[in-house]
């Protein structure tokens, strides 16, 4: 599914935003083959102010092959011809999710972020923990 010129109404963290379809249907997007630090993990507030520096408020195209488990678009985010959810990458505000990204252009930007120190790459190894491990850790604490 490809959705045009939709409205960014709010952004939830580096990776999950709300949107406003043409009917003002408030949609819950999350971006496809990126994974950013949550909420209350290190380096989490610093990867949502920085999507939302790039769209919030903004009309922005979806490219939206599926929907994942809880119901969300998964989708890839077109600002003015720009891969949003690669710029995320390559300004160190999110991994690439191996488990789900099959290319080879977001791993070839992470590394490019990494060894220049870019985004989350600027904090110490300890707190940069990739999310799908820092969950992990929250589960077994409860």
């Amino acid at each position: 599914m490809f959705l045009e010129m939709i409205l960014v109404i709010a952004i939830t963290d580096g990776d999950t935003i709300k949107v406003l379809d043409k009917n003002n249907h408030q949609i819950k997007v999350r971006l496809a083959s990126i994974d950013a630090p949550e909420r209350k993990q290190p380096f989490g507030k610093k990867s949502k102010q920085m999507l939302a520096n790039m769209i919030w408020n903004k009309r922005v195209n979806l490219d939206c092959p599926k929907k994942d488990r809880y119901q969300r678009l998964i989708c890839t985010i077109i600002f003015y011809g720009v891969d949003i959810n690669r710029e995320m990458v390559a300004t160190g505000g999110a991994w690439v999710y191996r488990k789900y990204y099959k290319g080879t252009d977001y791993l070839k930007v992470e590394r490019y972020a990494k060894n220049h120190h870019l985004g989350l790459w600027n904090t110490s190894e300890y707190q940069a923990i990739p999310p799908w491990e820092w969950r992990g850790m929250d589960k077994r604490k409860k």
